[in-house]
């Protein structure tokens, strides 16, 4: 519980970093159908496969058809209150950067003409403002499960460091084993050594006995 909690407590500063760091612009978008007039934004820490399906998500959300063909995202007759009570057509492609980074570039056609700064300033703000929820919406969640992973990273690291720390233990346990058992046997081979010797002269002092016995026995026949 703690975990999740701590995940969560940086969930919530990434989003506040995230909030200010993700940016919308007016940009040209170029589509199969022709260069558009677009919006563009950052999604962070995901890839493009990704940042593709939840863009999916988001337009079939607003009814109408929403269909994927070679990268690009097409919206057709969706129903987006906040923006215009007719329906639009929208247009999106997506190009994944470095680090995570997947910008998508999308044109919101009124019917005739996309949105743009210039000519459709209030639909220009509530479609921002639709771009930059997105993307920060989904960057929270990839953020999220970036945290997770980067704590299960910790917890291998820390499996791997405590398997080392054991196993430096048991050795050093082993060597103390051996060193006992190497004291032990060193004390033993002393006192063996020392019985070898009053053996050895003891064997010596019968043999020599023996072979007079001999001796004795031979002069007798």
């Amino acid at each position: 519980m703690k975990k999740l909690v701590l995940i969560l407590a940086f969930a919530f500063v990434a989003a506040g970093v995230y909030s200010q760091k993700i940016e919308v612009k007016e940009t040209s978008g170029s589509f199969r159908s022709g260069s558009k007039n677009s919006i563009s934004t950052i999604v962070y820490h995901s890839d493009i496969k990704t940042v593709t399906k939840e863009f999916e998500s988001l337009l079939k959300g607003y009814k109408g058809k929403v269909s994927t063909k070679k990268g690009e995202t097409f919206g057709d007759n969706l129903i987006i209150t906040s923006v215009s009570n007719n329906p639009i057509d929208v247009y999106a492609t997506f190009k994944e950067g470095k680090d995570g980074e997947v910008e998508v570039i999308a044109a919101f056609d009124l019917g005739g003409a996309c949105v743009s700064q210039s000519m459709h300033p209030d639909q220009f703000k509530r479609v921002s403002d639709i771009m930059k929820e997105f993307a920060l919406e989904i960057t929270e969640k990839a953020y999220a499960n970036f945290l997770k992973e980067e704590e299960k990273a910790v917890k291998e690291a820390e499996k791997d460091y405590e398997k080392l720390v054991d196993s430096k233990k048991d050795l050093e346990k082993d060597n103390e084993d051996y060193k006992k058992k190497i004291s032990e046997n060193e004390k033993e081979i002393e006192k063996m050594t020392k019985d070898i010797e009053e053996k050895g002269a003891e064997l010596k002092e019968k043999q020599e006995n023996f072979k007079k016995l001999k001796n004795e026995t031979s002069k007798i026949k």
